[in-house]
């Protein structure tokens, strides 16, 4: 009798008693700004305030050449726009007695606004879909920052008055063609975000990417210091805020033979805002 060799026989007996794997679950797509951009509207609590503002508000974050801003002064007369600092996963900003604090958890983003009065305004924010597709409003959010970047050198690759038409023709798309849409959408958003990426108007989603640049990336830490000086001009502030926030893009995106006139433009601005900040006298 024809003897079967022993490996053979482990074998078998090992892909006969395997178990079926279960299917790996699909990774959660990376939060990116187009995440975070487009009008977030929820109810408002004001605690320790002189005089409360608005119970419920609708509010404006935009992307603008790398810069991100949320616009506060639905909420109240004494709020109004701030320049905001991406804290990976969250964002901050700081301009004179105001300090505001974004936080995103799923669809939700938590409101924090603190006064060094005392006064304290909280809210859970949403954004309204406007399509109905969760990767078709990371479209149409790319497409807004898209249309605020003034560095391309090239016409737009998508355009508000075709993702208008679009966007009826989502909404009532059947199960067989969202298929279809959530994929085209992904593969758009993809393209667009890399556009931007390349012009400096997004982050570059490559966690190693955000470690280069070193002078930069101190940089923001500065800039973000001197926004919360309460006797440097507020028109200052917003303006190293953004020149900071713009070089530290460029920093993530800048090839290596670029890296050093980044590094030095990066080093210069520090200089300028701790020149300002001893003029204000700034801690």
């Amino acid at each position: 009798m024809r003897r079967v060799p022993i490996i053979a026989i482990l074998i078998w007996a090992t892909v006969a008693g395997a178990k079926p794997t279960a299917t790996a679950p699909k990774p959660v797509p990376a939060t990116t700004w187009a995440d975070w951009v487009g009008d977030w509207a929820g109810k408002l609590t004001w605690r320790s305030c002189t005089a409360d503002g608005a119970p419920a508000v609708s509010l404006p974050i935009e992307a603008t050449n790398g810069a991100v801003t949320i616009d506060l002064t639905a909420a109240g007369s004494a709020l109004g726009m701030m320049s905001l600092v991406d804290e990976t996963g969250s964002f901050m900003g700081q301009q004179a007695d105001i300090t505001v604090h974004l936080t995103r958890h799923a669809d939700t983003v938590e409101l924090a606004v603190d006064l060094t009065s005392g006064c304290q305004v909280r809210g859970s924010l949403q954004r309204t879909s406007v399509t109905g597709i969760a990767q078709c409003d990371r479209l149409v959010a790319w497409a807004q920052i898209e249309a605020r970047c003034t560095k391309l050198d090239r016409p737009p690759l998508e355009l508000a008055t075709r993702l208008a038409r679009q966007r009826e023709t989502w909404s009532k798309a059947h199960a067989e063609e969202r298929t279809k849409i959530v994929a085209q959408c992904d593969a758009r958003s993809t393209k667009v975000e890399a556009e931007l990426v390349d012009a400096g108007c997004a982050p570059n989603p490559d966690p190693e990417i955000g470690l280069r640049g070193a002078q930069c990336q101190v940089l923001r830490q500065i800039a973000a210091r001197f926004e919360r000086c309460a006797s440097s001009p507020p028109d200052l502030k917003t303006r190293f805020g953004q020149s900071a926030a713009q070089l530290a893009a460029a920093a993530q995106t800048a090839d290596t033979s670029a890296m050093p006139v980044v590094d030095a433009e990066c080093r210069e601005l520090r200089a300028r805002i701790a020149s300002a900040a001893q003029h204000y006298a700034c801690p």
